[in-house]
């Protein structure tokens, strides 16, 4: 992951963005590199095609999501990977099915997370909810190096029982905070992407 590098790049591309035009203390190579950031940050592609994943990482492929699934997936690297077959779901009420970790080092802390990040967003966990997550920790990242922070890599499901419908995300979490940081700013995004979803 190398967010370290590219989050004040992203903040000063967005400055450019709403400023319409060149600070004058980035250098014209600092400009373009923020606007072919920004280009990217926006990208929607297709994960089979896109992601580094696939040939960088393919011990954490076809573990948890299938085949039919990764066809589906659409976004880029810097905000996840997304197909929804149609998955909505009114209720703020949701049942954790499966929590895999295929890493075999952060499940107890995730699922720990996961909970406290939907009481955050007013969530009752209830094991007979129409509204199911199912999710698996396919990579693991501990180390904070030059070009890498400590994170997590998930596959997630939300399912609607009563619909048969289905939402799926792929998805990388960072933090210089450390895994523990990581583990925590991951569980959020998967509630706020929930929240999102109830409300379309």
């Amino acid at each position: 992951m190398e967010l370290a590098k590219l989050i004040p790049i992203f903040f000063l591309s967005a400055g450019l963005l709403f400023g319409q035009e060149k600070p004058s203390d980035m250098t014209e190579a600092e400009f373009k590199e923020g606007l072919a950031v920004l280009a990217r940050l926006g990208a929607v592609n297709t994960f089979l095609k896109d992601s580094s994943d696939v040939h960088l990482e393919p011990q954490s492929l076809n573990r948890f999501f299938t085949d039919r699934i990764y066809q589906r997936l659409e976004g880029n690297a810097y905000f996840g990977y997304r197909w929804n077959e149609g998955f909505t779901c009114s209720e703020k009420i949701v049942s954790i099915d499966e929590l895999n970790d295929l890493t075999g080092t952060a499940g107890t802390a995730y699922r720990k997370a996961l909970e406290l990040a939907l009481d955050a967003a007013k969530y009752q966990i209830k094991t007979d909810a129409a509204c199911r997550i199912g999710l698996s920790i396919v990579g693991i990242e501990s180390r904070q190096t030059d070009r890498t922070i400590p994170g997590v890599l998930v596959e997630a499901y939300f399912r609607n029982a009563s619909t048969k419908k289905s939402f799926f995300i792929r998805f990388g979490a960072g933090s210089p905070r450390g895994l523990a940081g990581a583990i925590q700013l991951s569980a959020e995004m998967l509630a706020a992407e929930l929240e999102k979803r109830r409300g379309e």
